[in-house]
Order: structure tokens, then sequence, then C-alpha cells
């Protein structure tokens, strides 16, 4: 068997290869999250150099991390990527600032919860951040953007698109399509930029049961890219407190466009050195994701019509190679009967009918490659329109969920304002009847007053009729007296006249 001809075997093999392993590739993009690790850097970031022993992370401290720097957020660069905060890390030249930077989450609901330091019998250990469904506790550490200490305020995810919060957050609708409006109050904010929990002049807010729930959930370590950034940080000696104070030149990672390789803040470049891997988009929506499979199986086709040019090619020139040979042979009877010449035609027609039959195998074998192609993306288009419906009857059921519960709470409410009508009804009602006693009472009080004032008078009246019968009496008694007196006075002029009768008798005598 000629190279050319084995080549071209091998390549449909290959192609078929590559065609199962790019379908398998695009029907695990909606993996779940990759089981819970402890989260720790230093393995992967020396690289195994012992030149970078000192670069290694440590998790703890004598002393805090400084106070939070204040910075800007930069521009979401695209759909899909979640705010971390900058924070600050150590290793043992000192603390020096990790950027704050937009990372392709790794997969969709995933929710970053930052990393912090807490104060532990009198050492501050590094408390590590993860991905997870829901935002777990960080310290109660206001890092901004979102974190305001409780859970994250910058946005949400509904199905496998991420909405962001405008209020909060530093986004581009040229580039970002999913956004809304919440404003966002933080009530007794720290001032001070406080980056470390407890210890004498740190946070003291407990965790809630939510975020107590938080740490059942699976957890996902940060990405290669964050690491990256880790790694950069660590290297650079203007990023580390002892030299810039507090005011660190690179504050956040500056994204100049969404094409999954975001820059460093300074330079403008793409990818910031780093392999072009990491910040590929791992969990696109279900349009990108069909897009790129039909890509592929279009790149895939056309290295497959490709391959079959060539063999025709190559046999097109063994053709020709044969007739150019059996052109320059002398044309001789005795050489045409040789048996030899003859062994050597059979031969080469045997293998030409073998590269057919092995051309037809392989034209099989990429057919059912497309065909199994075919129905592996009929059977993601299938599992996602099961999802969609399921997702639909979710959202139904909780639309009508929703709707009852709203419905329950217009009853309550209805409910809440007949009984408040009905209490204030039977307040009015007591007022009216407190009223009416009220009045009741102050009319018998003026009833009272007057038969008062009535029985006064009348012991008035009474006692001027007694007074007057009084009067009456003493005038009376005084008319006697005056009677008597005069009776008196006449009785006394009588007697008078009578002595003088006899005194002018007895003279006379």
């Amino acid at each position: 068997m000629t190279p050319s001809i084995q080549i071209a075997r091998m390549r449909p093999l290959a192609a078929a290869v590559l065609l199962a392993a790019s379908a398998g590739a695009a029907a695990q993009t909606y993996a779940p999250p990759p089981p819970s690790a402890a989260p720790s850097y230093d393995p992967a970031y020396d690289n195994g150099d012992p030149a970078n022993a000192n670069l290694a992370l440590v998790d703890r401290s004598p002393e805090p991390p400084p106070a939070l720097p204040v910075y800007v957020q930069p521009p979401a660069p695209g759909d899909g990527y979640l705010w971390v905060p900058g924070y600050w890390s150590r290793n043992r030249y000192g603390f020096f600032w990790v950027p704050g930077a937009w990372v392709l989450a790794p997969y969709a609901g995933a929710l970053w919860t930052p990393g912090y330091w807490g104060y532990t019998d009198g050492l501050y250990l590094w408390n590590a951040g993860y991905w997870g469904p829901h935002v777990g506790f960080y310290g109660g550490i206001n890092y901004g953007f979102g974190y305001t200490g409780l859970g994250y305020v910058g946005g949400y995810w509904k199905r496998d698109r991420f909405y962001y919060n405008r209020s909060v957050t530093n986004v581009n609708v040229t580039r970002v399509n999913y956004v809304y409006n919440h404003t966002v109050v933080v009530s007794n904010k720290d001032n001070r930029r406080v980056s470390y929990h407890g210890g004498p002049s740190g946070i003291r807010r407990k965790a809630d049961p939510r975020e107590l729930a938080a740490r059942n959930d699976r957890h996902a370590p940060p990405t290669d890219v964050q690491r990256g950034y880790v790694r950069d940080a660590g290297k650079n000696r203007a990023q580390f407190y002892d030299h810039n104070k507090g005011r660190p030149p690179q504050a956040y990672v500056d994204h100049p466009d969404d094409r999954g390789r975001p820059g460093d803040g300074r330079d403008k470049g793409p990818g910031n050195g780093r392999d072009e891997r990491d910040s590929r988009p791992r969990n696109a929506p279900p349009q990108a994701r069909e897009q790129l499979a039909q890509q592929q199986n279009r790149q895939q086709e056309a290295r497959d019509q490709q391959e079959r040019e060539q063999l025709q090619r190559d046999q097109q020139a063994q053709q020709r190679a044969r007739e150019q040979r059996t052109q320059g042979q002398p044309a001789r009877q005795p050489q045409q009967n040789d048996p030899q010449v003859q062994q050597r035609a059979r031969q080469q027609e045997r293998r030409d009918q073998e590269a057919r039959e092995q051309l037809q195998r392989d034209q099989q074998t990429q057919q059912q490659a497309r065909d199994q192609g075919q129905r592996d993306q009929q059977a993601r288009q299938q599992r996602q329109r099961d999802e969609q419906a399921r997702q639909q009857a979710r959202d139904r059921q909780q639309h009508e969920q929703q709707t009852r519960q709203q419905q329950q709470r217009d009853q309550q409410s209805q409910q809440q304002a007949r009984d408040r009508q009905q209490r204030d009804q039977q307040a009015r009602q007591q007022q009216q009847r407190d009223q009416q006693s009220q009045q009741q009472a102050h009319d018998r009080q003026q009833r009272d007053q007057q038969a008062r004032q009535q029985q006064q008078r009348d012991q008035q009246s009474q006692q001027q009729a007694r007074d007057r019968q009084q009067r009456d009496q003493q005038q009376q008694q005084q008319q006697q007296q005056q009677q008597q007196q005069q009776q008196r006075d006449q009785q006394n002029r009588q007697q008078q006249q009578r002595d003088q009768s006899r005194g002018n008798g007895n003279g006379r005598d």
C-alpha cells in the first residue's frame, strides 16, 4: 500500500475522532461545577521553580491587612462576566494588592464569594474566596460595587443570562445586553475601609442564616485567570504596600474589549501574556453553543472534502504513473506475455481495489461520524428544548405561585383593610358613645346644677317668705305693742281723768 493511500486512510479516522471529541465537548458545555476542593494557590503558584519560593502565598499574618484603596470600576467587557473585587494578599515579602477584575463565570449560575482576612487567636487568617450558587459570608467587608458586606446586589442570574444592576455596576450597554436599575442603600456604612474581620478594630458582624447555609453548597476554587492575576500582582513590586503605601498603581484590571482576553489596566495589548484558553468562554448561551457546533461541523466537512480531493489527486497521480510505465515499456509480445508482468499487474489491480474499498470504508466512516454528529446535535437540541420546556414549566409554576401569593397578599391586604375599617368604625361608634355619655353626663350635671340653683332659689324664696313673715310678725307685734301702749296711755288718761275728777270732788266737799 502506497504512503499516500495510508495517509488518506488515517485522515478520515482522525477526522471522525476529532468530530466525536468536538461533539462531546459541545455536549459538556453546561457541565455542573467541579467538585469542591480546598482552594490553595501555593502548588500552582511558583510552577515548581525554587527561585519563586518566596512568592508563594501565606494564609496567616501577625498584623492586619491595610485599608481598602479607593478606585473606580472598569466597564464590564461583555455578558457573562462577574466582578471579582480587589483585595490584599500576602507572601513572604508582605501584603500586596490583587487588582479587581471582571472574570468570566465558570458556569451558568455561579456567584463569587470574596475571600477575607479574619482574626483568630492573635493571628489574621486568610479565608479564600470561591464560586458557588449563593454568596456566602465574606467577613462583612464592604468591597464595594455590589459587595456591601452582605450578599451581592450587583446583579443576578436568570436562566443562563446574568443581569447587571446599573446603579452599582459600571456597564457599557454597547457590550452588555441584560441590565436593570435598582437603587441600593447601604445602612450602617463603615467609612474606614476596613479589610478584615474581627480583631481590635475589624468588622464584627456575624454570619446570618443565609450565609451559613451557603457553606453547605458545592463550591469551586478560583479560575486559572484569577490565579494568574494573583501571580502577576505578587511579582510586581509596585503592588506591595511597603512600596505604594495603600495606593497600588494597578487597582483594577482593564478589559479593553470582550474577546475573552482582558488587558491589565496599563498595557492595552490583548491577553496579558496568559494562555488564551484560560479566558475562553466555557459556558456560552445555547445559541452560541449551537453556532459553535455548526461551525465545527462545517470546518470538519471542509477538512474531509480536502482529504477526499487529496486522495483523488493521489489516485490520479498513480494512474498517470502506471500509464507512463506502460507507455515506456517496449511493445514486444514476449514481454507482454511475461508471467512476472502479469503478476505485477494483478497485484497492482488488487492494491487499487483495496484502496478503493478502503476509500469507501473511510467515506462510510465519515458519513457515520457526520450522522453521529447530527444525531448528537439533534439530541443536544432536543435536550435544550426539553430544558427550555422544563424551565418554562418552572417559570409558569413560579409565576402561578407568585400570582397565588400575590392574590393571597392582596386578600390579606383587603382583609386587613376591612379589619382596619371595622376597627375604625368601631372606634368611631365607641367615640360617639363616649361623646353621648359625656353629653348625658354634662346634661345631668347641668340638670343637677339647675336643680341646685332652683333649690337655692326656692330656699331663698322660703327664706324671704320667712323673713316677710317675721317682719310681718314683728310689725304685728309692734302694732300690738303700740295698741297696748295706746291702751295703757288711754287707761292712764282715763285714770288721770278719774283722779282729777275725784280730786275736784274732794275739793268741793
